[in-house]
């Protein structure tokens, strides 16, 4: 059993990563908010639990649990075209990977689904999976049984500058060229049962992180020069310019159709109907 003190604070998860920054960086402290940073997949984990309130999930994770979340309106991490922080880095060509070792890192869930369409729907091309305790660049990049690996976040960002490997596929550039469709890779949820609660704190929240967002992205350049990131300052600007952050009428026709399609590989049992937490 909670204590009352525990029960009136709202506990949010956000990834650790540079392109939550313009969500994050003017959020305003407050004694009835924590927000906890982790990798996508910690926190899906922990939402599953019920020890975070709401989070920046993995899409994916929301379209297999959607009964037990409402959608935060009006949030994602999404992008048009280029991302470059989703990359699919290999040693040989796309449709060369057929059959051969790719490496996926632990921290995703929704960018893993991504790989599969591209690769077995839209190449027809069917790899071995390896999925790794950590990520690569924790463990040493020395893998040679490893034809490719998939790589997210900041891990992405930080292998573009290395030659690890000789080809880069950025999975949403493939996904825009192929179906003509934005891609979203997070939605921002909540537990369906914390509204009994804590209502009035999620709609303050969603005050806070609205300004946070339209303050972040009107000073990226400002945003990036205080964040002390360990990256190129004009490549980092230009990264969090490739990045959109709405849930609009498109990007939700466009996460229905990626689910159809996850559903047609069996991956997804039913496609998600898209329940908002009402303002």
């Amino acid at each position: 059993m909670l204590s009352t003190k525990e029960e009136t604070i709202l506990k949010i998860g956000l990834p650790r990563y540079l392109n939550t920054l313009p969500l994050r960086y003017y959020l305003k402290a407050s004694p009835r908010l924590k927000i906890v940073l982790l990798p996508p997949r910690e926190i899906n984990l922990a939402l599953d639990r019920g020890d975070l309130d709401a989070g920046l999930a993995s899409s994916l994770f929301y379209a297999k649990n959607f009964r037990n979340f409402y959608i935060l309106p009006d949030l994602s991490i999404s992008a048009v075209g280029k991302v470059k922080s989703v990359i699919l880095y290999h040693r040989v060509s796309l449709r060369e990977l057929d059959n051969k070792n790719l490496g996926i890192t632990p921290e995703t869930e929704t960018s893993f689904g991504l790989l599969r369409i591209i690769l077995e729907e839209f190449y027809k091309v069917f790899p071995h999976y390896k999925f790794l305790d950590k990520p690569l660049s924790e463990i040493g990049v020395n893998h040679q049984e490893l034809e490719g690996y998939l790589a997210i976040g900041d891990e992405a960002l930080l292998f573009e500058k290395k030659d690890y490997f000789p080809y880069s596929t950025d999975l949403a550039e493939i996904w825009l060229e192929k179906t003509q469709f934005p891609f979203v890779f997070a939605l921002f949820i909540l537990r369906k049962e914390v509204i009994k609660d804590k209502k009035s704190l999620v709609k303050g929240f969603l005050k806070n992180i609205y300004f946070s967002r339209a303050k972040g992205l009107s000073s990226l350049e400002k945003l990036v020069r205080l964040s002390g990131i360990n990256l190129d300052k004009d490549f980092a600007l230009n990264y969090l310019k490739h990045l959109e952050y709405d849930f609009s009428g498109l990007k939700q026709r466009a996460f229905l159709y990626f689910c159809e399609l996850l559903a047609k590989r069996g991956i997804l049992q039913e496609i998600p109907v898209l329940n908002f937490f009402s303002l």
